[in-house]
């Protein structure tokens, strides 16, 4: 293996390099999650991959109430509220810069800042520490989000470092982005995970924030491109789980190359934490997870189209 020359001047926001990942891809991966997301699901369980910039997070469970991170503060936007039994943090989010100083001063861990800045030659060694791993398992590296779209340049530079590596690379999209963004890294990626949400425009865009036209001609253009295709659905009672949506969403997908196979993801609430850590509401919160004859009942459908169909 042999390191390709990469672009100087390339960086990008990383909020996460999950290493022993299996989850993102075949065998054991490194996944890197980058910031950013043009879209605002409602079931999102990585809130602190939605906007680009650094974000502030504060898990009260940890805070002992010393009052480190209001003196660290440049910009008096966290305040320690004495005036109840246990003291209180309060932040400013339209203050707040995210410059990481109160996190740096806080001696118990409760604060926290999402989003690093980093080169693509940073995240590769990173990447670098398991390439025995890759290789005995058959695994790679696996881009994500966020939306990886969202800093195409840094996810080419980045799935371009692997390659150039022989390390298996995966691109884990939603696909909503102009189709120059998606065909930047095309050239360095073995296998696409795309999700499919919703398959009607309005409900995609009720649920999600954005309609649904670009991501479904971007996902015909990757079938066109011959790269294989996972296509993921993550499936949220309530809201794409009727049979006409699936029954919609399969014919579609058949219809690209019955050779592509679905993931079916059930709906969790793992994430939840997260948003009360970062000021946050989350929408969901009376749905519940589908159980496993709901999970069959939706795997048939997909079977039916005569389309592979796991659940995972």
């Amino acid at each position: 293996m042999s390191e390709c020359n990469l672009t100087e001047g390339i960086k990008g926001s990383v909020f996460n390099i999950q290493r022993f990942s299996t989850e993102d891809g075949p065998g054991i991966r490194t996944t890197v999650f980058l910031k950013g997301c043009p879209l605002r699901c409602r079931w999102c369980a990585n809130p602190e991959s939605q906007k680009p910039s650094e974000q502030l997070a504060h898990r009260a469970s940890l805070c002992v109430g010393c009052g480190s991170c209001e003196a660290a503060c440049p910009a008096k936007a966290v305040r320690l509220d004495y005036a109840v039994q246990k003291p209180k943090i309060s932040i400013d989010r339209e203050k707040c810069s995210g410059c990481g100083a109160c996190a740096a001063a806080c001696p118990a861990g409760a604060m926290k800042i999402y989003g690093l800045t980093m080169s693509a030659e940073e995240v590769l060694a990173e990447v670098k520490k398991d390439l025995h791993y890759y290789q005995r398992s058959q695994g790679g590296v696996t881009v994500s989000g966020g939306e990886p779209l969202a800093q195409a340049d840094f996810a080419a530079e980045i799935l371009k470092g692997c390659r150039g590596l022989g390390i298996h690379t995966a691109l884990d999209t939603c696909g909503y982005a102009e189709p120059g963004e998606l065909k930047k890294v095309l050239d360095f990626v073995d296998l696409l995970l795309f999700d499919i949400k919703l398959f009607d425009p309005a409900a995609h865009q009720r649920f999600t924030g954005v309609r649904n036209e670009l991501i479904l001609s971007n996902a015909r253009l990757i079938a066109e491109s011959r790269i294989p295709m996972i296509v993921r659905i993550p499936l949220v009672p309530g809201v794409n789980d009727s049979e006409k949506n699936l029954s919609d969403t399969a014919a579609f997908v058949a219809g690209l190359d019955k050779k592509i196979h679905i993931n079916l993801l059930p709906y969790h609430d793992y994430g939840l934490g997260k948003y009360e850590m970062l000021g946050m509401d989350y929408l969901l919160t009376d749905t519940k997870r589908p159980d496993e004859k709901k999970m069959q009942k939706c795997r048939e459908v997909f079977e039916r189209h005569g389309l592979d169909c796991s659940v995972i």
